[in-house]
């Protein structure tokens, strides 16, 4: 979505006190919404990330789980599967239903969607001069031949 920002921790560090390598891992049908922020986090399979939700270093986000906009999640901590989180800090809200699981694939589906949609009509930005003046080339050639 729109201002969302995924960002590694700097070069200089090698690794997490977790172990594991400085790098943001997004897995796949992952929304994330609006002005989040991700750093150095693993957000698995499966995963609604609200608006404006910020995932620290080392947090690992597991599959099937919503994260409520605003949600903030301390850094190595673990929001496990099947649930959905709020708050500042992360907090239990509830276990997911059957439903809730089936639907964050659909909102990923249709992000997805949209985005390709999107990308047809108006990228890449200016695109559409170009085909106008060619247009307007072929028409001053037939005017002219």
């Amino acid at each position: 979505q729109d201002r969302a920002v995924i960002n590694p921790l700097p070069a200089s560090v090698d690794t997490l006190k977790s172990g594991f390598p400085p790098v943001c891992h997004v897995g796949h049908y992952v929304s994330v919404g609006a002005g989040s922020v991700l750093l150095s986090c693993r957000v698995e399979d499966l995963a609604d990330i609200g608006e404006k939700c910020t995932i620290m270093e080392g947090a690992i986000v597991e599959t099937h789980t919503i994260l409520e906009p605003g949600t903030v999640v301390p850094a190595y901590a673990r929001i496990p599967s099947g649930q959905r989180w709020g708050g500042n800090p992360a907090k239990f809200v509830s276990d997911l239903t059957d439903q809730e699981k089936a639907d964050i694939q659909a909102k990923a589906e249709m992000i997805h969607l949209q985005a390709s949609e999107h990308l047809v009509e108006y990228l890449p930005i200016g695109n559409t001069y170009v085909q106008l003046e060619d247009l307007e080339q072929e028409g001053a050639k037939a005017t002219q031949g």
